[in-house]
């Protein structure tokens, strides 16, 4: 399911969910990032994973990409129940015109 998701969708899903283009080990506790997966992802040892880390790293891209499906799963079933409301309200309007 998430290996679907084009990896430039998936650099700005990160981008917008953590705020920044770098992933630190406090903002990975956060998301529920292993701490052993976190290490394994930083190639380079610094404070940091970069994005090309993120993607690169099969276990943190099937994270972010499982996020990813979530939130937008949430935001359609938000659209599909203000769509139920606007359709309810239209129906009650209309009754009620008749009256």
């Amino acid at each position: 399911m998430s290996a679907s998701i084009n990896a430039n969708v998936l650099k700005n899903f990160i981008v917008k969910t953590i705020g920044a283009d770098k992933l630190t080990q406090a903002q990975a506790q956060k998301y529920d990032i292993d701490g052993n997966k976190y290490v394994e992802a930083n190639k380079d040892e610094n404070a940091y994973l970069e994005l090309d880390e993120i993607l690169s790293d099969t276990d943190l891209y099937e994270q972010f990409a499982t996020m990813y499906v979530d939130e937008q799963d949430k935001e359609k079933e938000t659209a599909d129940a203000e769509r139920e409301k606007e359709e309810a309200s239209k129906v009650q309007d209309k009754g009620e015109s008749k009256a």
